[in-house]
C-alpha cells in the first residue's frame, strides 16, 4: 500500500510541464535523432566494420586514415557518439510512448471528440415514423449489418460506432514495440559474445569461449567453460555441375547470340563445379547423453541453451608424398607447401569431395581431388604461376621428374556461436512494430458519429464520418449505410446481410 500511495502522490504533472521533457516527448526529435543515426549507418557501410586498421591501410591505399582513426571509423557502432544517439532516441520513444499512453488512458471511458456536433450527411428514416423505434432500428444495422461496434459516448443525446483498428492504440502499439527494441538493443550490447570452434569428425569439443561479455569484462569476470560439448558426426559438401558458355571466337557469331538470333551455346565439363551446400551433422552432449541432434548448414543454425551455433566455413588439411618417401608433407589447401627437391612453392586449391548433383538430375559420390599449382619467383623477384592439373587421391603428378601424390586429407568444420539474449526480444518486437504501423497506414478506420432528431413529423438521421489508414472508403461507406437503409425499411429483413 506505500508503494502504491508514493506512485499516486508522485507528481507526474509536474514532470510531463517540464521543458525538457517536453522536448523529448517530441516528434521532431525523434527525426533529429533518426537523422543522426542514419548518418552513423551510411559511415558504417562506407568504411568497413571490424577490420583492422592495417588491413584498410592496404584496402585504401592509406587514404583517409587519420580520419578514420581518430573517430573510430571500423567500429563506428561502439564509439562514444552512436551510443549516446541511441540510448538518448531510447529515452525519447519511452517518453513519446508514455505520453501515448497517458492519451489513450485519459479517452478510456470516452470518446474524446468535440461535443459540438456538425453533421455531414443527413437521411429520412423511412423504416418506423416513431422516433424511439427508428433509433433503434438504425442501431441494429450498423451493429449487425455493417459490423460497427457501440462507444460510450459522454453526450447522451449522440451515438458513436466504430469500426476497425484503432488507430490510436497502433500508433502506441509500434511505440511501444521500438521502445522493446532498443531494449534488445542494450541487451545485446550488453551481454552477447561471440566466438568460433573448429570441429574435427568424430571429436567431441568441450566449448570454452575465449570472448566475454561487455557486462562480465566490466565487473572484471573471465570466459568460462560451458557444460555441454559439441561433437560432428559427418561433415558434408554438395556440388552442382555449373555449364560455362561456350562464346564464339568470331564477331558476327557473338552477334547473332547477343541478339538472341542464335541459341548460345554452353560446355559441361566434369570439373565444373559449384558449390551447393555445406553442412554438418552435429551432436549436443551433456555428461554421457546425447540431448540433440541436427544437421546444420547456412541459415539454418543450431540452437541450445541460447547459444546458437551457425555454419560458417570448412577446412581442409591434405597430406601430399614425394615418389616413394614415407615421410608425407601436410599443408592446408590455399597455402604454399614447400617440399624438398620441387624448385618453387606447391599450392593445392579446395578439395572437391562430397555428392555431386547433375544436371540431368541424378548425383554421383565425387572422387576427391584438388587442382596443383606450381609458384616460382625469378632472379628479379617476379612470381611465374603454373597450373599443374588435377590431382586425385592416390594419384599423381610429375614435377622435373618427381611424382607428387595426394595420399590422405581431412575436413573439418567451423562453426561461429554466439549469446545474444536480446535477439528473440528484437525478432518480436521488430515483427510487432512492423505489423502495428502496416495497420495503421494501410488498414480501415471508420469512426460514425449520429444522432436522429424529428422533422416536420419524421425521423431524420444526422452522420458524421470520421476516416483513417489508406483503405479507408468513406464514400463507399456512405453508399453502404444508404443501401441499408433502404434494404431495412421492412423490418422482416433486419438480420438480412448486404
Amino acid at each position: 500500500m506505500t508503494i502504491l500511495k508514493k506512485i499516486k502522490s508522485f507528481n507526474w504533472h509536474g514532470i510531463r510541464e517540464n521543458k525538457l521533457y517536453k522536448r523529448f516527448a517530441s516528434l521532431k526529435t525523434s527525426c533529429v535523432f533518426l537523422g543522426i543515426l542514419v548518418g552513423f549507418y551510411i559511415l558504417g557501410t562506407i568504411f568497413p566494420q571490424g577490420a583492422s586498421f592495417d588491413e584498410y591501410a592496404t584496402l585504401s591505399l592509406g587514404r583517409w586514415m587519420s580520419f578514420v582513426i581518430f573517430f573510430d571509423l571500423l567500429n563506428i557502432f561502439n564509439t562514444p557518439g552512436f551510443l549516446i544517439i541511441a540510448f538518448l532516441l531510447f529515452i525519447n520513444l519511452t517518453i513519446c510512448a508514455i505520453e501515448r499512453f497517458f492519451m489513450l488512458w485519459s479517452q478510456r471511458k470516452t470518446v474524446s471528440e468535440d461535443l459540438q456536433f456538425t453533421p455531414a450527411f443527413t437521411f429520412p428514416l423511412d423504416i418506423n415514423p416513431h422516433l424511439e423505434s427508428a433509433e433503434e432500428s438504425v442501431q441494429e444495422i450498423f451493429k449487425k449489418e455493417l459490423r460497427f461496434k457501440e462507444k460510450t459516448c459522454a453526450d447522451p443525446g449522440l451515438n458513436i460506432m466504430e469500426k476497425g483498428w484503432s488507430y490510436r492504440w497502433l500508433t502506441w502499439i509500434y511505440h511501444a514495440a521500438i521502445f522493446l527494441c532498443f531494449f534488445g538493443f542494450f541487451l545485446t550490447y550488453l551481454f552477447s559474445y561471440e566466438d568460433e570452434i573448429t570441429l574435427y569428425p568424430g571429436e567431441a569439443a568441450a566449448i570454452k569461449p575465449a570472448a566475454i561479455s561487455r557486462w562480465n569484462k566490466s565487473r572484471g569476470s573471465k570466459p568460462q567453460g560451458l557444460d555441454f560439448k559439441l561433437m560432428l558426426d559427418e561433415f558434408i559438401t554438395e556440388y552442382n555441375q555449373f555449364p560455362k558458355l561456350d562464346y564464339p571466337a568470331d564477331k558476327l557469331s557473338r552477334l547473332a547470340v547477343g541478339m538472341g538470333w542464335k541459341d548460345p551455346k554452353y560446355i559441361l565439363k566434369d570439373e565444373s563445379y559449384f558449390p551447393k551446400d555445406w553442412k554438418s551433422r552435429l551432436k549436443v552432449i551433456k555428461g554421457k547423453q546425447t540431448v540433440l541432434e541436427k544437421t546444420i548448414e547456412v541459415n539454418d543454425p543450431l540452437s541450445y541453451q541460447g547459444i546458437t551455433f551457425y555454419q560458417a566455413a570448412y577446412k581442409q588439411n591434405l597430406k601430399i608424398q614425394l615418389d616413394d618417401n614415407p615421410i608425407l608433407f601436410e599443408t592446408e589447401t590455399g597455402k604454399d607447401l614447400i617440399i624438398p627437391g620441387i624448385d618453387g612453392m606447391l599450392k593445392f586449391g579446395t578439395i572437391k569431395t562430397g555428392t555431386l548433383f547433375k544436371k540431368d538430375g541424378s548425383t554421383e559420390k565425387i572422387k576427391p581431388w584438388t587442382e596443383a599449382t606450381l609458384i616460382k619467383k625469378d632472379g628479379n623477384g617476379k612470381t611465374e604461376t603454373e597450373k599443374l592439373g588435377k590431382l586425385e587421391q592416390d594419384g599423381g603428378l610429375y614435377i622435373n621428374d618427381k611424382r607428387i601424390s595426394l595420399r590422405e586429407f581431412k575436413e573439418a568444420s567451423i562453426l561461429s556461436y554466439r549469446y545474444d539474449p536480446g535477439v528473440t526480444l528484437l525478432w518480436w518486437s521488430g515483427i510487432i512494430a512492423l505489423l502495428a504501423m502496416s495497420l495503421r497506414i494501410f488498414g480501415a478506420w471508420h469512426r460514425i458519429i449520429y444522432r436522429i432528431e424529428e422533422k416536420d413529423g419524421a425521423p431524420y438521421l444526422l452522420l458524421k464520418i470520421k476516416s483513417k489508414g489508406l483503405m479507408a472508403d468513406e464514400e463507399k461507406l456512405i453508399k453502404r449505410v444508404q443501401r441499408s437503409l433502404i434494404n431495412m425499411t421492412d423490418p422482416i429483413n433486419l438480420d438480412t446481410p448486404v
